[in-house]
């Protein structure tokens, strides 16, 4: 599988050293990014199981915690008066879930600009909106992947969310999120279907892994080494400067790891409003 990366052409640098932003959902460029719709911790009677399941445990921890206490009182007696206000205490955890879920989304965004970043790239490599948002009006160019190369690949075990790459998945309305069963997918992978046109796919990694970090408010940039062996084709936007067409050239070509990259020239066909590529 092929996939593409548009880029402006100050970033001829991620061709020149390899690297490339895994980039904070906050400096994405739609709102609604990570903006979850949250609407509950778990379910009632979810919450009354977890409850039955550890009150218990959790009641003989803070007796253990608490000397002078056991001065007074034996850990049955402490245990016996602790169940007799376990529904009062559960009813006061469930009277308290909407105060959290309020303030569950703004934890979520924190945690997770400061933790993970995307990569994000497109089945397609001639689209008329892609190359004027995310190529700088046609001035940049667009990285070709060979997504099967195992850069694309390192997850850690099976139920892993991370470092690897999922395909975006559009939806009509957002989904409606419990806390306790929620999914990356859900979290991470869900966009309005008015996006749809950029055919995205995603991978996800932990910021921690970057290999160069750039200081830059209020979001860092955290650059990742990519394999050479991945790029599979460069194309060159219709209206990108000879002087930029000259650089990549001659980056491509005096660099053996590049020496079976693709290069391509993107062409305006007036006659359709498509765009075809010409290798050059």
């Amino acid at each position: 599988m092929y996939l593409y990366k548009y880029l402006p052409p100050s970033r001829i640098d991620v061709i020149q050293d390899c690297m490339i932003r895994f980039s904070q959902y906050g400096d994405f460029n739609d709102p609604f990014e990570l903006n979850s719709n949250i609407n509950k911790i778990a379910e009632e009677d979810e919450i009354r199981r977890l409850a039955d399941k550890d009150f218990k445990k959790l009641i003989e921890e803070e007796y253990s915690n608490h000397p002078i206490v056991s001065a007074f009182i034996s850990k049955e007696a402490f245990i016996q008066l602790a169940e007799m206000k376990k529904e009062s205490i559960i009813g006061n955890v469930i009277g308290m879930e909407r105060q959290l879920v309020d303030l569950l989304p703004g934890m979520l965004k924190t945690i997770s600009n400061s933790m993970l970043g995307a990569l994000s790239l497109s089945e397609i490599c001639t689209h008329e909106l892609m190359w004027p948002h995310y190529a700088e009006d046609h001035k940049g160019f667009v990285i070709g992947f060979n997504c099967d190369h195992p850069f694309f690949n390192q997850k850690i075990s099976d139920a892993d969310e991370l470092r690897h790459l999922k395909r975006v998945d559009y939806r009509e309305v957002p989904p409606v999120i419990s806390l306790m069963n929620v999914t990356g997918t859900e979290l991470y992978f869900v966009k309005s279907k008015k996006w749809s046109y950029e055919s995205e796919w995603r991978m996800l990694m932990p910021l921690s892994d970057s290999s160069k970090v750039i200081e830059r408010q209020p979001y860092p940039i955290h650059l990742f080494s990519y394999p050479a062996e991945s790029v599979s084709e460069v194309i060159l936007g219709a209206r990108m400067s000879e002087q930029d067409k000259k650089m990549i050239q001659t980056i491509l070509g005096s660099h053996q790891k590049y020496s079976h990259v693709k290069l391509s020239q993107a062409c305006l066909d007036n006659s359709t409003y498509n765009i075809f590529l010409r290798q050059v």
